[in-house]
């Protein structure tokens, strides 16, 4: 519910999965489930306090949800079609790429990154998954997200993750501008107290 898994991604949830290993992760929102889902791999499975279970997963690639029915034990099956990536020319991605981690970089600049994320990212090499990683935004909206999954094309996902993470870092930028006006006006406020104080002293 309102969250939007993408390939790579690790997901924790407090379901019971039986033996199955592979699962399909759609989104849903306001009871409309989303085009394109996930298949997910299990990782793990735990067993919660009480008669609860959670399951790790690890979002393989994409995937178009089809017919569901309910098997003979009542577990919900759905046919999907499998949509992983085709991986493009280096030729039509090489330059988003570089623009996307530059864009990226200046971001994390701006909120102050201890240098891990830029790691996780420059160590992407795949097109497709440095267009996801967008999704792991916290500022992205789930409109957005959605959006971004559903783009199968590489090309066209990775000119769309560049689009918004450009409008996320002017809109860091606008912030950062507005937070350093306020703190140079209360310091020139500040300093023109003190100097009046003087004034006041000396007269």
């Amino acid at each position: 519910d309102d969250t939007v898994a993408f390939p790579g991604m690790p997901v924790t949830l407090p379901v019971d999965v039986g033996a199955d290993a592979r699962v399909l992760l759609v989104s849903r929102r306001d009871n409309t489930y989303a085009r394109v889902g996930v298949v997910a791999e299990v990782s793990e499975r735990a067993r919660l306090g009480g008669r609860g279970f959670a399951v790790a997963l690890m979002p393989l690639h994409r995937a178009i949800p089809g017919a569901a029915a309910a098997d003979a034990d009542g577990v919900l099956r759905v046919d999907f079609e499998e949509r992983p990536d085709t991986k493009p020319a280096p030729s039509l991605t090489l330059e988003l790429e570089r623009e996307y981690r530059a864009v990226v970089d200046e971001m994390l600049e701006l909120r102050g990154d201890d240098g891990r994320i830029r790691a996780f990212v420059r160590s992407i090499t795949d097109p497709g998954a440095l267009a996801d990683t967008a999704g792991y935004n916290p500022d992205m909206n789930y409109a957005q997200k959605l959006q971004l999954l559903e783009t199968f094309d590489v090309v066209e996902r990775l000119s769309l993750a560049l689009q918004f993470q450009r409008e996320r870092l002017a809109e860091l930028q606008v912030r950062k501008r507005i937070r350093d006006d306020v703190e140079d006006g209360a310091q020139k406020q500040q300093r023109e107290y003190f100097l009046r104080r003087q004034m006041d002293a000396i007269r």
